[in-house]
C-alpha cells in the first residue's frame, strides 16, 4: 500500500503593504518546491478562493492600518497552527510609521505571533531558509548578532563614538565614494542603525553607500528601547534629535496587544 504524504496547508496574506514581500516571496528559487510540498488555502494572489480554513501555517504581510483587518486577522489566527510576521511591517508596524494620517501597528499588537521573518522586504537566502523551515516543521532561526559584527566598513571601531551625527545620508557625490568606502558612516557623522540592527541582509544597503536603517529589527528587546538606548550614546546633531522619523521608519512604540 502506497502511503501519501500529507501536504502542509498554508495561509498567505496581505494587509497594508506595498506588497513586496509577497513579490520577493514569488520570486524565489525555492518557491516552486515549496508550492509542491504545501497545499494554499489562501492566497489572493494566485487563488480565487475567497474563505479562510484550518490551516497549519499563516503568512501575514503588512501592517495592520484599517480596523476592518484586525477581524480579518483575528480569523486567520484562529485558523492557523502557526503565525508568522512576514516583513518588516508585520513584524514591527513598518515604514508606514512616519505618516501622520494612517496607524501602522504590527500584527502582534492584535493576536499572537509564532515567528517573525523580518526585512523590507526579507533577504532572500533568509526568506527562502524561513520559509523551508516552517514546511519542515522546524523552528525558524535568526541571526544572533548585530549588522555591525560582519560589516564591510566596520574597521577599528571605537567604543566611545565622539563625531557628530549630521546627516541620515551621504551627500549624493559620496554615494559609492572610494575615499570612504572602508569608513565606517558613524566616523563620517553619518546616522547608521547597525549597531543596534539584527543581521543577516548580506548588507546590500552597505555596499550601495547606504547607512543601516533598521529594517531587519533589533536582535533582542523593543526596538524602540534599543534605538533610545543606542541615540543617547551617540552625539546627534540638534536638527536630528528633533526629526521624529528615527523612530518612526520601521517602527512605533509597540503597546499592550488588545484583548
Amino acid at each position: 500500500m502506497r502511503w501519501l504524504k500529507i501536504k502542509v496547508k498554508v495561509i498567505i496574506e496581505s494587509l497594508t503593504s506595498c506588497s513586496g514581500c509577497i513579490l520577493t516571496l514569488l520570486s524565489l528559487d525555492v518557491f516552486p518546491q515549496f508550492l509542491e510540498r504545501t497545499e494554499i488555502t489562501y492566497f489572493p494572489f494566485i487563488s480565487d478562493k475567497k474563505e479562510f480554513v484550518k490551516s497549519d501555517i499563516a503568512l501575514v504581510e503588512g501592517c495592520v492600518s484599517e480596523a476592518s483587518q484586525i477581524e480579518t486577522l483575528k480569523t486567520i489566527r484562529k485558523n492557523s497552527v502557526k503565525l508568522c510576521a512576514l516583513g518588516t511591517c508585520a513584524a514591527f508596524g513598518g515604514i508606514m510609521g512616519l505618516s501622520k494620517r494612517k496607524k501602522s501597528d504590527p500584527i502582534s499588537k492584535f493576536v499572537d505571533v509564532d515567528y517573525v521573518i523580518p526585512g523590507c522586504p526579507p533577504p532572500i537566502n533568509l526568506l527562502g531558509n524561513a520559509l523551508m523551515d516552517l514546511v519542515e516543521n522546524k523552528p525558524i532561526k535568526l541571526p544572533e548578532k548585530n549588522m555591525c559584527y560582519s560589516c564591510p566598513l566596520k574597521g577599528e571601531m571605537k567604543k566611545n563614538l565622539n563625531t557628530p551625527i549630521l546627516r541620515l545620508f551621504p551627500q549624493n557625490s559620496k554615494l559609492n565614494s572610494k575615499e570612504n568606502e572602508q569608513e565606517c558612516f558613524l566616523k563620517r557623522g553619518i546616522l547608521c542603525l547597525g549597531p543596534i540592527t539584527r543581521e543577516g541582509c548580506d548588507h546590500k544597503c552597505i555596499e550601495l553607500g547606504i547607512p543601516c536603517e533598521g529594517c531587519l529589527g533589533p536582535v533582542s528587546k523593543d526596538y524602540t528601547s534599543n534605538l533610545i538606548n543606542f541615540l543617547s550614546l551617540v552625539p546627534l546633531s540638534n536638527k536630528l534629535k528633533r526629526y521624529s522619523g528615527i523612530f518612526n521608519r520601521f517602527s512605533k512604540p509597540v503597546l499592550k496587544r488588545c484583548s
